[in-house]
C-alpha cells in the first residue's frame, strides 16, 4: 500500500503475484516472524498459501495430516517450526500406536499446553513426563495410572499450573499442594460439585476452581464465600481450546477475569455461573 505524495486523499494499493525473494530466505524470514510473534501465527498461515505448500507441498494427495506430520518429523527432526510448537491437541484413532504419541511429544520438546483426548494409557505417563516445560494439561487421569491409584507428586505434575480433569475425577490427594506450581483446577461433573469443593477449598495455592459442563447448571449449594469458585457452561470445547492457544484467550483467561472482576467487587459474590461466550463488559476487559 502506497501513499501518492501529489494526492494524498489517494492510495494506492500494489499487488505482487510471486515471491521476489529465493524460497529459503522468504521461508527463513516467515519462520522468524512466527517465532517473533507466535500468536500472529494462525494470520501468517491465512494469508501466506505458499506455506501451505513447504508443509504440505501435495495439495490433491489422500495423505492425512498426521501422515504429513509424521513425515515432517522423519525428515526434519530438530527442525525450527516443530522444536516452537508450545500447543498440541492429541485426538487419535483406536488403532494408531503409542509410538505415534511418542514421535509427536519428542519433535515437539517445547510443548507448554496439551490436550489429550484419547482415553490414555499407562504408556502415555513416561512420555507426558518428558516434556519438561508442561504448564498446562487436560486428560482423564485414572487410565494413565491404571490399575495403580493416581501419583499427583510424579514427574508429569511437578512443573503444571492448569490442570482439567476431564473425566471429573473425585480421587484427589488430601493434600493439592504435592503438585506444587498448581494454580489452577477443572472439573467436568454433573453432580457432587458442592463436596468436591469442600475438599480443595481451604488449599489457599489454587487460584481458581472451575466446573465445566456442556449444558445448564442446576442449582448448587451455594458457596458464595469462596470468590475463586466458579462453574462454565462450555459450547464448544475444541473451538475454546483453539481460541487459547492461537490466541490466548480460553475459559481459563475467562475465569481469571470473572474472578478477579468478583474480588473487586464488580460482580455479586453469589454468581457463580457463565458461559464460555460471556463478555460482559461489566467485567471482561
Amino acid at each position: 500500500m502506497i501513499r501518492n505524495p501529489g494526492y494524498p486523499h489517494m492510495t494506492w494499493l500494489i499487488f505482487i503475484t510471486e515471491p521476489r525473494l529465493p524460497p529459503e530466505l522468504e521461508r527463513s524470514i516467515f519462520e522468524i516472524a512466527a517465532l517473533w510473534r507466535p500468536t500472529d501465527m494462525p494470520a501468517l498461515l491465512r494469508i501466506a498459501w505458499r506455506v501451505k505448500l513447504w508443509y504440505f507441498p501435495d495439495r490433491t494427495s489422500s495423505v492425512s495430516p498426521l501422515d504429513t506430520l509424521l513425515n515432517k518429523i522423519s525428515t526434519e527432526s530438530g527442525s525450527l517450526v516443530l522444536s516452537s510448537v508450545r500447543h498440541i491437541f492429541l485426538e487419535l484413532e483406536q488403532d494408531q500406536k503409542i509410538s505415534v504419541v511418542d514421535a509427536i511429544l519428542t519433535a515437539c520438546p517445547h510443548v507448554t499446553n496439551i490436550f489429550v483426548f484419547d482415553n490414555p494409557t499407562p504408556e502415555y505417563l513416561p512420555i507426558l513426563s518428558r516434556l519438561p516445560r508442561l504448564l498446562r494439561l487436560a486428560t482423564d487421569l485414572p487410565p494413565l495410572f491404571s490399575p495403580g491409584v493416581i501419583d499427583f507428586g510424579a514427574p508429569l505434575f511437578r512443573n503444571l499450573t492448569h490442570l482439567e480433569l476431564i473425566d471429573g475425577s473425585r480421587d484427589l490427594p488430601a493434600d493439592l499442594t504435592v503438585m506444587p506450581n498448581l494454580t489452577h483446577i477443572a472439573f467436568n461433573v454433573d453432580s457432587g460439585i458442592a463436596a468436591l469443593h469442600a475438599q480443595i477449598q481451604a488449599n489457599t495455592q489454587l487460584r481458581c476452581i472451575a466446573f465445566l459442563r456442556r449444558s445448564g447448571f442446576a442449582e448448587i449449594s451455594p458457596i458464595p464465600e469462596d470468590a475463586r469458585f466458579l462453574c462454565i457452561q462450555q459450547t464448544n470445547f475444541r473451538a475454546d481450546w483453539l481460541r487459547g492457544a492461537t490466541i490466548g484467550v480460553d475459559y481459563w483467561e475467562l475465569a481469571d477475569a470473572f474472578i478477579a472482576a468478583k474480588q473487586a467487587g464488580k460482580i455479586d459474590r453469589s454468581q457463580y455461573c457463565i458461559s464460555d461466550t460471556d463478555r460482559d463488559p461489566s467485567w471482561w476487559a
